[in-house]
Parts: structure tokens; sequence; C-alpha cells
């Protein structure tokens, strides 16, 4: 057991939800809803609104895993999510005629291990496969860091598809899968 034991900003919100162990914060932040928060940038928004998305909860994790010296490293995964790795996105693809759309998805590695703490369920299954490329990025800057890779990306990829969609086409299409995903 790791105990949390660092009187900083992050450590303290996860003391004052009872939470004094590594192991316990991960749990409890796995156990959380999967939605966004009403303002992504805020990440003590996970523990006040008890949800978050992969970005939030793993940043928060991070954040946590810094402030009490925790080797942890916030990763961002551009990975294909088709049919295959997430069912519940079929009828979109389906309709717009597209075989997957890169999406980014967050999650730790911690001692060199990954920890994705998103749901108690995978989200996405076989997702190890379906990488494209990851990066590690700052967990205080989640939100433009992961969201600038992924725009990135999608308009390298749009070009290089050759597809009949805009990027913002796309990103709306893109906005629709992971709604269905909540």
């Amino acid at each position: 057991m790791i105990t949390l034991y660092k009187d900083a900003p992050y450590t303290k919100l996860a003391r004052e939800n009872g939470l004094n162990t590594w192991e316990d914060l991960s749990c409890y932040v796995q156990n959380l809803t999967y939605a966004r928060t009403s303002n992504p940038k805020d990440l003590s928004l996970v523990f006040k609104e008890g949800c978050g998305t992969c970005s939030g909860k793993h940043a928060i994790l991070a954040c946590i895993a810094e402030e009490n010296g925790i080797p942890a490293k916030l990763m961002v995964a551009i990975f294909k999510m088709s049919v295959q790795s997430t069912p519940k996105i079929k009828d979109i693809l389906e309709h717009y005629h597209l075989d997957y759309i890169p999406e980014a998805h967050c999650y730790l590695l911690v001692n060199g291990n990954t920890q994705d703490n998103t749901s108690k369920d995978p989200l996405f299954s076989d997702f190890d496969r379906q990488i494209i490329e990851t990066h590690e990025i700052n967990p205080h800057k989640v939100f433009e860091e992961k969201t600038k890779l992924h725009k990135d990306f999608i308009k390298r990829w749009l070009k290089k598809q050759a597809l009949p969609f805009s990027f913002e086409e796309l990103w709306k299409i893109r906005e629709s899968c992971i709604e269905s995903l909540s």
C-alpha cells in the first residue's frame, strides 16, 4: 500500500474524500461515472462533481502521484476507435461509412505498467492492438495537450485518407461517438 502523505492541493482533496492510499484512490476514481465535468480544465471537479473522462480521471491521478513521489506518467494514445473496439458506436460509423475514427485516450504508466482507471468495465476492447501512436503529456495541461495532439492527428489522417469530410464535420461525428459512450 502506498500512503498519500503530502500536504498538497490534490492530495488534500483525495484525503477529504477518505482516500489515504494510492490503491484506494485508484479504485475510487475508476468507479466514478464516465462523464465530462462542467469545466475540463479544473481537475478538482473530478472529486467535486463525482465524474470524469479518461483525461480528467487520469490527470488528477497523475497530479496526486506527482505530489506524493509516485512514479506515474500521464499518457495519451491515438487509437482506431471502431465497431470492433467500441461496439456502441456502430450505428454512427455505419451511417458515415467509416471503418474507424482516430480517438485519443488517456491512461497512466505507473512503474512502467499500464493503469486505466476510466471505468469499471473497459470502454474499448482490444485497445492495445488498436494504438497508432502514444505520447506522454503534462497532467496540468491535459486538456490543451491532448486536444492539440488529437486534432493535429485527425487533420493529417483526413488528408491521407481523402475522406469526404471537413475537419469540423469529422470532429462532430467523433463527438457523437463519444456521447454514445456516456
